[in-house]
């Protein structure tokens, strides 16, 4: 998918307003539309919208007729640059609505702008060079990047990871090569792995073309990705500390491509050391990258973001993208020798709140997965009081008070897999202390008011109530004393 910058360029677009067009560079191009009249059905969402001369006469409201377009989800307008009846009041409404107006040159076709679009993806086009280098032989490559494997057949990641453990050479020409090369390409500094099971005889020549081509496209994927690095990060950050209105923030995630109506996969992973923390958001581009969509991706706290297209994607599937993910699990084990915790959450853009919602639910799982995998630890303790000691003989008054206080509680655990009984233990545990218990548990405060909230509302008790902490208190207490037993 082309962005309005790059469509700009490749077809000698002149803005007529620069500032305007230069904040719109960045939005991403579905195609390019003809308006005629206010009740043109054409769809217009993520459009550059061609508006011909004579079609001014027939509109009545310029003003409106911006406000429209613009609602419609047009990124620019498009004006032939000799239309003497371009009115200057629709200009100017189109400056109050941010939308640029754009001057196509005389002789230049419209199918020129749309031939931009067929450009094919960076990931399209590096796969493009290795499938061109190792055709017609058995040789295989495979470009090794953080977060994703490109390469001419399907990865089999420990054959990579072999291979990438090798220390780097240089292809020689003999008759004698080598089963396995791992090359760094020089200025990007990314692993290259080949595999030559029947020790094909390679051109050095040919090896070195394919070198520097793979390193000129990763530079220019570096080069994308440096224009968008800062604005990714802030609006993932914005996104996820919620003290500017999400709908404020509707027009930004926009402009980076997160359109209203795309598909997106929301990819949230816990950072396991601060080292790892900027190599695992570039990991995250490159997933990215090999997904095919538009991708947003940056840091906040201790987790690494990405919110990424699925409508333009190569590799669309929940499946694929799964593989995906796990790719890029593996990767980074084999690297850092860390088994990532990752979460995801899938949504249909409709406003900023459901980027926000994404974000959220992918965190939470990441969370979730990080915890099942973290050594146990032990149980704060629970001591039991003398009225614990002395109701243990009565099994009829303790089955009482586990029926009525503890058995809501766990049905509902194991029902919905949550963890609320073991939530009003440490809570009781640590005195009712509600600042240390979310410490204890890892959850904000909030989250601990809802899950003593929703408590309450199954046993019909008050964690407020003085008497029904204590009943809670001895029910949990008599409970693990029977299983000690």
């Amino acid at each position: 998918m082309a962005t309005l910058g790059e469509l700009v360029a490749h077809a000698g677009l002149r803005p007529l307003m620069p500032e305007v067009a230069e904040r719109a560079r960045l939005e991403p191009v579905h195609g390019v539309c003809a308006f005629d009249t206010m009740s043109s059905d054409e769809p217009m969402s993520a459009r550059i919208v061609y508006i011909r001369s004579r079609v001014w006469t027939s509109l009545d409201a310029l003003a409106e007729t911006a406000d429209i377009l613009r609602s419609a989800g047009a990124v620019a307008v498009l004006v032939d640059d000799d239309d003497r009846l371009l009115p200057s009041e629709f200009v100017t409404a189109c400056v109050e609505h941010a939308l640029p107006v754009l001057l196509l040159p005389k002789g230049v076709p419209l199918e020129r702008i749309a031939s931009g679009q067929a450009q094919p993806s960076a990931a399209t086009a590096i796969r493009e060079t290795v499938d061109g280098f190792a055709a017609d032989s058995s040789i295989k490559v495979w470009l090794v990047l953080q977060g994703c494997v490109l390469g001419s057949s399907a990865t089999d990641l420990d054959l990579v990871g072999k291979i990438v453990a090798r220390a780097p050479e240089t292809v020689r020409g003999g008759s004698n090569p080598p089963a396995a090369i791992h090359a760094v390409l020089p200025e990007s500094g990314i692993d290259l792995a080949l595999a030559n099971p029947e020790r094909t005889r390679l051109n050095p020549g040919r090896f070195a073309q394919l070198v520097g081509d793979l390193d000129t496209q990763i530079k220019s994927v570096e080069v994308a990705r440096s224009a968008r690095r800062e604005s990714e990060d802030a609006l993932i950050r914005e996104l996820l500390e919620a003290k500017v209105a999400s709908a404020a923030l509707e027009p930004w995630a926009r402009s980076l491509g997160l359109i209203p109506g795309a598909r997106v996969r929301a990819v949230a992973v816990v950072i396991p050391t601060s080292e790892t923390e900027n190599t695992l958001v570039t990991a995250l581009r490159d997933l990215g990258l090999h997904t095919g969509g538009t991708s947003v991706c940056g840091k906040h706290g201790n987790g690494a973001y990405a919110l990424i297209t699925m409508e333009d994607a190569t590799t669309g599937t929940a499946a694929d993208f799964d593989q995906n993910l796990a790719v890029l699990r593996g990767l980074f084990a084999h690297r850092y020798g860390h088994d990532l915790s990752i979460g995801t959450s899938s949504c249909l853009v409709g406003s900023g709140d459901d980027l926000v919602r994404g974000l959220i639910n992918a965190r939470h799982l990441a969370d979730r997965h990080a915890r099942s995998t973290a050594p146990a630890a032990p149980k704060i303790a629970l001591p039991a009081p003398l009225s614990t000691t002395l109701l243990a003989t009565d099994p009829a008054m303790a089955q009482s008070l586990h029926r009525v206080l503890l058995q809501p509680v766990l049905t509902y655990d194991e029902t919905k897999g949550s963890h609320y009984l073991e939530t009003l233990r440490t809570f009781l545990a640590l005195d009712c202390q509600w600042a240390a218990t979310a410490n204890e548990l890892g959850i904000h405060i909030n989250t601990l008011r809802y899950r003593l909230t929703r408590i309450e509302r199954l046993t019909g008790r008050g964690i407020q109530s003085m008497a029904d902490r204590v009943d809670f208190y001895l029910a949990l207490s008599l409970r693990e004393s029977q299983r000690r037993e």
